[in-house]
């Protein structure tokens, strides 16, 4: 399937007191049609600066960016039109109710059937019953969802969110991610930025983890966890550790172990390991309390992948 959204090779400079620095360093990537794609990295990684070439608002000094078959610096009109994107800055200034800012961004944005597709902002965002409220005294959570509403009115095939859920409280965040995921069923295609790893586990089908302006590992969540913890761990509950222990470890599938006061870790080459080390186990005739295997943290799986680069 060819892909909806394209990177490639992608490098951009700025100057910063007389010196280049460099935000992006040849940056590649690729997203399917209905795909969430969530690019992960800390502050200053690149993250806003690739979406502002996406969108046509910055232009790459080498690379190319394609959405649509059509590239993002030389067709960025033609683009806009199917696509919308949403910022991390939540304000909305302007004083004038929801309701009437969306049927302003129709005029704007010069689409037909406006009254249709505010009514479809409105219920996609869940904010028709704060349509007649000053969009300026909206809350954070309430801000970020009128702009979302906003980005629909053109219904884009493809939305681009920078870190859609920063500086949001717990329930707003929440909300936010349920929307996604109801943008996703509905056949979206979204990339967003994020540094929040249980987030995007939650919402992405694939990650790209960026530092420094490269990106440094892509795949999904078990790709990548299987990439930089490529063993799989058991963890037995038992008051006799140490015997569990000598009964494990004439076995090939173990890689080591590790011995607790009433438990033992058992690190395998593989999933295929575990039923023979769970028969020694059984023959072994020692006393049980609980088997469980034992996933990385993602934020492990973050901190390992960033101090490898």
């Amino acid at each position: 399937m060819k892909p909806v959204l394209s990177v490639r090779n992608i490098s951009k400079s700025f100057c910063s007191h007389g010196q280049q620095v460099k935000a992006l360093d040849r940056v590649g990537m690729q997203i399917r049609k209905g795909e969430v794609y969530g690019l992960l990295g800390p502050n200053g990684a690149g993250k806003t600066t690739l979406i502002a070439i996406l969108c046509g608002f910055l232009v790459p000094d080498r690379g190319k960016a394609s959405m649509f078959g059509m590239d993002c610096t030389s067709e960025s009109e033609r683009i806009q039109k199917k696509m919308n994107f949403v910022s991390g800055f939540s304000d909305v200034s302007e004083f004038f109710t929801a309701e009437e800012l969306l049927h302003f961004y129709c005029m704007l944005y010069n689409l037909d059937n406006a009254k249709k597709r505010v009514e479809q902002a409105l219920e996609a965002t869940r904010l028709h019953n704060y349509r007649n409220r000053i969009a300026a005294d909206f809350s954070s959570g309430l801000c970020r969802r009128f702009l979302i509403s906003k980005a629909l009115l053109n219904d884009p095939e493809v939305l681009l969110l920078d870190e859609p859920t920063v500086g949001l409280d717990v329930d707003s965040a929440a909300r936010m991610r349920n929307m996604i995921k109801q943008l996703k069923s509905k056949g979206k295609t979204i990339l967003l930025t994020t540094h929040n790893m249980k987030e995007a586990e939650e919402l992405c089908d694939r990650v790209g983890l960026i530092k420094g302006g490269r990106i440094i590992a892509e795949g999904t969540f078990r790709e990548l966890r299987k990439k930089f913890f490529p063993l799989e761990v058991l963890e037995i509950n038992s008051s006799s550790p140490e015997k569990l222990r000598k009964a494990v470890s004439g076995s090939k599938a173990v890689v080591k172990t590790s011995t607790g006061r009433n438990s033992l870790k058992i690190y395998l080459k593989d999933r295929k390991g575990i039923d023979a080390v769970l028969g020694r186990i059984a023959e072994s005739g020692v006393e049980i309390k609980g088997i469980s295997t034992i996933e990385p943290e993602l934020e492990d799986l973050y901190t390992k992948v960033m101090r490898n680069e």
